[in-house]
């Protein structure tokens, strides 16, 4: 394996008391350690010379990319200082001692690159790769995935950083992503090796790429040894090997629940489905019940990878079914259990409420159904939970369709014409009453439909005496011109009562968040 300057003079023992300086060449393209024959022979690029002060040449030709080490000081090394590396090592130093240690430097090099050689050729094993390079780098490592899924950690990675269980294919733990994020700042565009330095940690990070697309990032944390320019080279050298090693792993991935996410995507997405997707639901399906659930990232959260959401989701629901929509979304078909098991709110929201609150996202869940051919149908009762849950109840996280399904089915038979167009011409009678007293007929008449007529339990609502109701009500009868015990007039007026009330309530949503 060929070397650096840098990474050289960082592994020379202490006591040959070494200086190093002049025109360094970070790229490792240094060769094994020869001697210098002298004789005003040029220094080549890419070569490492060992010479003893006495032997050096007074205008011998230096290239750019060479490294003398000349064991003693001399004047006559300054020149060569302009246009390569010169370490300068104790005058005392046995030349032959010299020789050897460079040549050890070397092979500790060289075994290290063929222990990573062996390694992706026998398993791809990431772990094994970072565990190996630990003594390189003097710290521990890890790997993740663009999807923020750990790839591997060396065996004394620092378990509060990524999780509890720093095992392959596992997620960065919720609890400690943003730390993550901070200690990277999202800097997935840099090429080059990145220093971060966020109170008193210190990580080196690379990331990793795939025909310009961003595969995942390596990183050393600095707990042992402090950070050294020579270990950017090395954790290029390195990120190769990783990448190989993903590679491998994503071609040894199993297929069978790609493809059911492939069919169940077709069909939120209304795309026809072959004979081949059709099997693979059907399979699916197998007397499972099925929710459908649309995570949305907030503003704050536009940076972050779905993936990382998708594998969170994938990780907590065995089985469950995740694809990225929209690029600010992530829709999940999750499996709660054979017919007849009522407790999938339980579960959604023991599994989902902690996550969503944490990450600052929100979700809209529809009811459960038991054919995974309705996936559309599940994905717009989802949708449509999100957005009214968003619009009602703005403070809350989690949205399950079921509290909104009479608002979607007011809304959605309202659609898109003014409600007042809608309304009999009694009605706009007491809305225009209304609007000129401070006695509300609508809302005495709405809580009194609600409450199937009955005169006590209306009064007891509005707290008004039940004579005063009684006078109130044959007002609005009479003002209303319609046959209340009529099943199609109730039905009518109640509909349009509860898109009235719905609006209202928006309005007053609305105001507070602009307060």
């Amino acid at each position: 394996m060929n070397l650096n300057a840098d990474i050289v003079f960082d592994n020379l023992p202490p006591e040959m008391n070494a200086k190093m300086a002049g025109a360094k060449v970070l790229e490792l393209k240094l060769r094994r350690p020869e001697l210098y024959e002298g004789g005003g022979a040029p220094f080549e690029a890419n070569h490492l010379y060992l010479v003893n002060s006495e032997r050096v040449p007074q205008r011998a030709h230096a290239e750019r990319g060479c490294l003398i080490v000349c064991i003693g000081e001399t004047p006559l090394l300054e020149r060569y200082r302009k246009s390569c590396s010169v370490i300068v090592i104790e005058q005392d130093a046995n030349f032959y001692q010299a020789f050897n240690t460079l040549q050890r430097i070397f092979d500790s090099y060289d075994k290290w690159e063929s222990e990573l050689r062996e390694i992706v050729d026998r398993s791809g094993n990431v772990d094994q790769l970072l565990t190996c390079s630990e003594s390189v780098f003097g710290n521990p490592l890890f790997a993740i995935d663009e999807d923020f899924k750990i790839l591997g950690a060396s065996d004394d990675v620092a378990t509060p950083l990524i999780g509890k269980e720093p095992s392959k294919g596992r997620t960065l733990g919720v609890d400690v992503f943003d730390q993550f994020l901070e200690l990277h700042d999202l800097s997935m565009d840099e090429r080059e090796p990145l220093v971060l330095t966020l109170l008193d940690q210190t990580t080196l990070n690379y990331n990793l790429f795939e025909s310009d697309a961003y595969r995942g990032c390596l990183t050393v944390r600095y707990e042992g040894r402090p950070y050294r320019p020579s270990d950017k080279p090395l954790i290029e050298q390195l990120g190769r090997f990783v990448l190989i090693a993903k590679q491998q792993l994503a071609a040894r991935a199993p297929e069978g629940l790609g493809s059911l996410r492939q069919a169940v995507q077709a069909l939120v997405e209304e795309r026809p489905l072959d004979s081949v997707e059709r099997d693979v639901i059907a399979a699916a399906n197998d007397g499972r019940r099925y929710v459908c659930i649309r995570l949305k990232l907030s503003n704050q959260l536009e940076q972050l990878p779905l993936g990382f959401v998708r594998n969170a989701i994938e990780e907590t629901f065995s089985g469950s079914i995740v694809f990225e929509y929209h690029r600010n979304s992530v829709i999940a078909m999750l499996d709660v259990g054979k017919d007849g098991d009522e407790g999938f709110r339980t579960t959604i929201e023991e599994g989902l409420g902690p996550f969503v609150n944490a990450m600052a996202m929100d979700a809209g869940v529809s009811n459960p159904y038991n054919d995974l051919l309705v996936a559309k149908s599940l994905f717009l009762q989802a949708n449509q939970a999100l957005d009214i849950g968003l619009l009602f109840e703005p403070a809350k996280r989690l949205h399950f369709f079921e509290n909104y399904a009479l608002r979607a089915l007011i809304m959605n038979s309202v659609s898109d014409m003014r409600l007042e167009l809608l309304y009999p011409e009694g009605l706009r009678r007491l809305v225009e009453h209304d609007d000129a007293s401070t006695t509300s007929y609508v809302e005495t008449l709405r809580v009194y439909l609600e409450n199937n007529q009955s005169i006590a339990k209306t009064s007891s609502d509005l707290y008004v005496h039940r004579s005063t109701l009684m006078e109130r009500l044959a007002r609005i009868k009479r003002e209303l011109g319609l046959d209340l015990d009529d099943p199609d007039v109730q039905l009518r007026l109640r509909i349009l009562l509860k898109a009235m009330q719905s609006r209202s309530e928006l309005r007053s949503s609305q105001e507070r968040k602009q307060a």
